[in-house]
């Protein structure tokens, strides 16, 4: 009798799992990021459905729709012992996730946003500067461990950077090449092309606060507005139009 029991309930439960509804993914997307991200018009189930990525900006005050998204369950990860999902947007891959005995993993990930509903969400002066161009993240595989110490690597290109502080001006095209270990984070920033030059390197161990320490330098018209809007992490170097950055601000 308590097999069927259990069986019954077993049944019952993957029911409720089957039929849980879209607005569900919407719900725990909006818990782990603080509030930041939002799915808007969720439909579906929360096996297979469909929706709007929207960012809040830090003052929640509005909402930036910026990614269609749809997903899939796959019931190959089954064979894993895991739970797994198929991550689109308008036909193309986006994500491959997976939650099972290791933690959570994510594989094969490439997104692309626009600069300002990216950043917009980071509670910080230096992100609500009206940042334009666009930004691409890709990251061959994520894996995070119940305990959050996640390893991995993953590139976040930003091309036609600019801000709507210096109207016409284009800064250039960046990368950031971020490796992690063991929840251990280490950073490394490269200028790839246009006329203001940042390079630099940082780390950020678990449970700690991120150090960075680099260089910038362009035109020094262009960038004399560059301290009030970078909270302190910009100073002057000893030439015009260079600049020492440093976070935490010295």
């Amino acid at each position: 009798m308590t097999r069927k029991l259990l069986a019954l309930l077993a049944l019952a439960l993957g029911f409720l799992a089957i039929k849980a509804p879209a607005a569900l993914l919407g719900g725990l997307l909006g818990h782990f990021s603080g509030g930041g991200l939002i799915l808007q018009q969720a439909e579906g189930s929360l096996w297979q459905g469909r929706g709007t990525l929207a960012s809040r900006d830090a003052g929640g005050r509005s909402l930036t729709p910026w990614l269609p998204l749809a997903w899939r369950f796959d019931a190959g990860a089954l064979a894993r012992l895991a739970i797994g999902w198929d991550f689109s947007s308008s036909g193309s891959p986006l994500a491959h996730v997976e939650l099972g005995p290791g933690g959570l993993s994510v594989s094969d990930l490439s997104l692309h946003a626009p600069a300002g509903a990216a950043l917009s969400a980071i509670p910080h002066p230096a992100a609500r500067a009206g940042w334009h161009g666009d930004l691409s993240l890709t990251a061959p595989r994520w894996q995070c461990p119940a305990d959050g110490r996640c390893s991995g690597e993953a590139s976040l290109l930003w091309r036609g950077a600019g801000s709507a502080l210096f109207p016409g001006r284009s800064f250039g095209d960046y990368q950031l090449q971020v490796g992690a270990e063991a929840g251990s984070l280490r950073f490394t920033l490269a200028t790839l092309a246009g006329p203001i030059m940042a390079s630099g390197q940082g780390e950020a161990p678990y449970g700690q606060q991120p150090r960075f320490d680099g260089q910038l330098s362009g035109d020094p018209e262009l960038l004399r507005r560059l301290p009030a809007i970078a909270g302190g992490a910009a100073r002057p170097g000893n030439q015009p139009g260079h600049f020492e950055i440093h976070w935490p601000p010295r």
